[in-house]
């Protein structure tokens, strides 16, 4: 369910709202007065995907493995 966020039009209180998208705006949770929706940038996820796992990874320039103690 997504995340909206609210400012009140009468107490100015900021809140964050989960409801469906085709629910009404909630009332404030602080003084019950009519909210306006505000912009917010949108939730980005990482993972990767097919673009990660194909991407090349920096390779050492040794065969020596992680932490092989010497002095490179």
């Amino acid at each position: 369910m997504p995340t909206y966020d609210y400012r009140c039009d009468s107490c100015h209180h900021d809140f964050t709202a989960m409801h469906k998208i085709a629910d009404p705006a909630p009332a404030c949770p602080n003084c019950g007065g009519p909210v306006q929706k505000q912009l917010s940038a949108p939730a980005v996820h990482g993972g990767g995907g097919a673009k990660a796992a194909s991407a090349p990874s920096a390779a050492p320039a040794h065969s020596c493995g992680a932490g092989c103690g010497h002095r490179h």
